[in-house]
């Protein structure tokens, strides 16, 4: 059986939320997401790694403090994962929202699953087949992995993985110079871990613009 919908949106992150949610006041309309709404910004970008940062700046101002007469204890240590404990925290607050956004929206269905194109205009979610006038593609972005040789064969973090470390690594390497590379070595360096960017360019952070969130 297929199911016909006005609208459907291939996506739950910031931009498809919002579309669904608008293109459900106009006609029955499909959110489909394979993990969680709030896509990269909410769940592994902006606000994870913001709620984060502001605790390594703190730490860092912690340490400075003697410089404007403030005196503090003898060490300033960071609990990583009371850090990361925050940080989900925050996330899970603001998506608890956007899955109350579309509970209360009249004619917007949210099918949790991955979907495949099986036809100009109807496309496969597990078992389920949608078709739709409109169909949007969110998609978001993903991590990708370097051509780095034996990289297959170490345990490597990302940047989604290294928000959920629960344990200060000693020395933290951090492969590429960019927005978010310089972002993580700062965070992680002022949580008191030694960290070494290796960067191929000349200088750091080369680009004129960040490329994601």
């Amino acid at each position: 059986m297929v199911e016909r919908y006005d609208t459907v949106v291939i996506g739950g992150g910031m931009a498809g939320l919002p579309l669904a949610l608008r293109a459900a006041r106009h006609g029955r309309t499909a959110l489909v997401e394979s993990e969680l709404l709030g896509g990269t910004c909410l769940n592994r970008g902006c606000i994870p790694t913001k709620t984060m940062i502001a605790t390594a700046e703190l730490a860092h101002r912690a340490r400075r403090a003697p410089e404007f007469g403030i005196t503090l204890g003898p060490d300033v240590s960071v609990d990583v994962s009371a850090v990361v404990e925050r940080k989900d925290g925050i996330v899970d607050a603001i998506r608890s929202g956007s899955y109350r956004s579309v509970d209360r929206a009249d004619d917007l269905d949210l099918i949790e699953g991955h979907g495949v194109f099986v036809g100009p205009r109807r496309l496969r979610v597990g078992d389920a087949e949608l078709e739709a006038g409109r169909i949007f593609l969110n998609t978001g972005t993903r991590d990708a992995q370097p051509a780095i040789e034996g990289l297959d064969r170490v345990p490597y973090l990302t940047s989604r993985s290294m928000l959920e470390l629960r344990e200060l690594p000693g020395h933290l390497v951090v492969v590429g110079g960019g927005f978010i590379g310089c972002e993580f070595a700062q965070m992680f360096r002022r949580f008191g871990a030694q960290v070494t960017v290796i960067q191929r360019a000349d200088r750091l952070i080369r680009s004129t613009a960040p490329t994601t969130c």
